[in-house]
């Protein structure tokens, strides 16, 4: 179990299921990157409706993620350790006519920064220090 802290926002646990050694006290990691997506998309949906007129009554955004614990523990060198692949259904409600909805859907796809995060290869690199030595460095 972890605490850690987002800016001056009250702390955060983060945990694990009691299967891998958790306690079950707070989300799991893998578990916020799909809660990042769903909120960031839900987030989106409301700001480009607002910007292209469009009356949204509610946006729901459900995502699952696959994930193979042999990746994770090195069972299996041909399964990643994250997840094979993440699934959503984003259920409208709005009075709004159908080609509205596809194109506010559609710039949501296209502009929504954790579904780009997601999508896009980046290069991603950090350091691990050992009593204050640095003794790893990732590409």
């Amino acid at each position: 179990m972890l605490l850690t802290t987002v800016r001056d926002f009250t702390p955060m646990i983060i945990d694990e299921p009691p299967e891998l050694a958790g306690k079950n006290a707070g989300p799991s990691p893998v578990e916020l990157v799909l809660v990042a997506l769903g909120t960031c998309q839900e987030i989106v949906y409301s700001a480009y409706a607002s910007v292209m007129g469009i009356e949204l009554i509610s946006v729901k955004v459900d995502v699952k993620g696959k994930l193979d614990l042999k990746g994770l523990f090195g069972l299996d060198k041909s399964v990643p350790a994250g997840f094979k692949n993440i699934s959503f259904v984003t259920s409208i409600e709005s009075p709004a006519d159908e080609e509205s909805i596809r194109a506010l859907i559609e710039t949501v796809e296209t502009h929504c920064p954790v579904m780009d995060i997601l999508n896009r290869p980046m290069s991603v690199s950090g350091v691990a220090k050992l009593n204050g030595k640095e003794v790893y460095s990732s590409p």
